[in-house]
């Protein structure tokens, strides 16, 4: 069983190690892309940069809740809606 406890530091200090300096990530909102992007950022802080794709294809106003939950990670927001 993992613990929460130990395991966030440990993914914070082993996202250290390995990140030499910038890194993406991409964002879709949903629970494992937005992880671990707070636990880059955490490791990383500004060295991360998030990238959402806007398709339009997702649910009404998902987007903008995106936008204010990780306003302070220096979002990127493609707007993609014109190719799909």
């Amino acid at each position: 069983m993992v613990k929460v406890d130990t395991f966030i530091p440990k993914a914070i200090d082993n996202i250290k190690k390995e990140c030499k300096g910038k890194a993406i990530i991409a964002l879709s909102g949903g629970v494992d892309s937005s992880v671990c992007a707070v636990l880059a950022h955490k490791a990383i802080g500004s060295n991360l940069i998030p990238i959402y794709i806007d398709t339009g294809l997702m649910r009404k106003g998902e987007t903008d809740r995106i936008r204010a939950t990780f306003k302070d990670m220096n979002l990127q927001i493609i707007d993609a809606k014109e190719q799909f």
